[in-house]
């Protein structure tokens, strides 16, 4: 991927927040608020795979589903190749649908067990693509059969999800979202469900969709080692905020936030390594009780090595420039070299 190319999504101090309605968790946060997405600002460039990586329930999937409209945003901007889908109204985002598609983790959560292979690939032609004829509606069907590696399952067509075994499956969901030739695609963690035999031959698949239609992929995932593997740039999520972002080698190789640096310490490796292990303290804290000053210090490795500064518990860190395309909201980002 070309440096040189725009971007094809902007967003600007995005926030996702959720109203819950448990008195209990009001008794610690009065507001009653979940802070899903917390001020994040982040562009993502066409032909790109951008990687967000972090722990289970730090925002990932919130982002995604906000950056595609599924869920409402509660501040900040969204622009898709120029466009504010903010000021888009219901009909305008329902034409702009086969544009942006979602691959979910779980293949059943989009594939109906009631709808055979036809009507699976057929459904989204005939609301979105209503110029083609028939004819051509089954041409491109058997096209992306062809790019997903399921033509040649004997009955095709006929066959449900469950006649399908997970890999298939998830193959069955990436040709349904992309049978619509969309320019860009969250994958929320795709091969996570999947057989480490089958991850390979899903990811490899994707990357050739890439290549082929020119897609711009937000490839979310829990695993680094997968995300440095794929991506061209990784952004790390902890407690609904971005703490870093930059090219996929540069995080991995030279992190510069101590959360991304635990993150990293426990990549298997074939060699033995002897490098110094970074363990993360206790547990994440609620998104109803988000700690002040930086969100992680309270399970910092760094911040209890350099005697638990008050700035830690106290300012909010702002992202600083730590290399070329790549920054860290830290206040000792700076001194994190390797």
């Amino acid at each position: 991927m070309s440096e040189e190319n725009k971007n094809l999504i902007e967003i600007k101090d995005l926030e996702v927040t959720f109203q819950v309605r448990n008195k209990r968790m009001k008794s610690v946060n009065k507001t009653g608020l979940l802070h899903a997405v917390d001020k994040v600002t982040l562009d993502i460039r066409e032909g790109e795979t951008l990687a967000v990586v972090g722990e289970s329930g730090c925002g990932k999937t919130t982002l995604g589903k906000a950056i595609l409209n599924i869920v409402k945003p509660t501040g900040g901007e969204i622009h898709f190749a120029g466009r504010d889908l903010a000021a888009c109204s219901r009909k305008e985002m329902q034409l702009m649908r086969d544009r942006m598609q979602l691959i979910f983790q779980d293949p059943y959560e989009s594939l109906n067990p009631r709808q055979n292979i036809l009507k699976t690939l057929t459904e989204p032609l005939s609301i979105h693509r209503k110029d083609l004829g028939e004819e051509e509606k089954s041409e491109l069907i058997q096209h992306y059969l062809e790019a997903v590696g399921l033509h040649s399952i004997e009955n095709v067509l006929e066959r449900y999800p469950h006649h399908l075994s997970g890999g298939q499956r998830q193959r069955l969901a990436i040709a349904a979202a992309m049978i619509l030739e969309p320019v860009f695609v969250v994958a929320d963690e795709p091969v996570s469900m999947l057989d480490v035999s089958v991850r390979a031959e899903i990811l490899k698949l994707m990357l050739d969709l890439q290549k082929n239609k020119n897609l711009t992929y937000l490839f979310i995932t829990h695993d680094l080692s997968l995300a440095w593997m794929i991506a061209d740039r990784i952004a790390v999520f902890y407690l609904g905020k971005m703490v870093e972002i930059g090219p996929a080698h540069d995080v991995v190789h030279r992190c510069r936030h101590p959360y991304s640096r635990a993150l990293v310490s426990v990549i298997p490796t074939v060699e033995d390594s002897s490098e110094e292990r970074y363990v993360l303290l206790g547990e994440t804290p609620s998104p109803m009780l988000i700690p002040e000053g930086c969100r992680f210090h309270t399970r910092c490795w760094l911040y209890q090595k350099k005697g638990c500064p008050v700035q830690c518990r106290t300012v909010q860190p702002e992202f600083v420039t730590v290399g070329q395309d790549h920054m860290a909201c830290c206040h000792f980002a700076e001194e994190l070299e390797s």
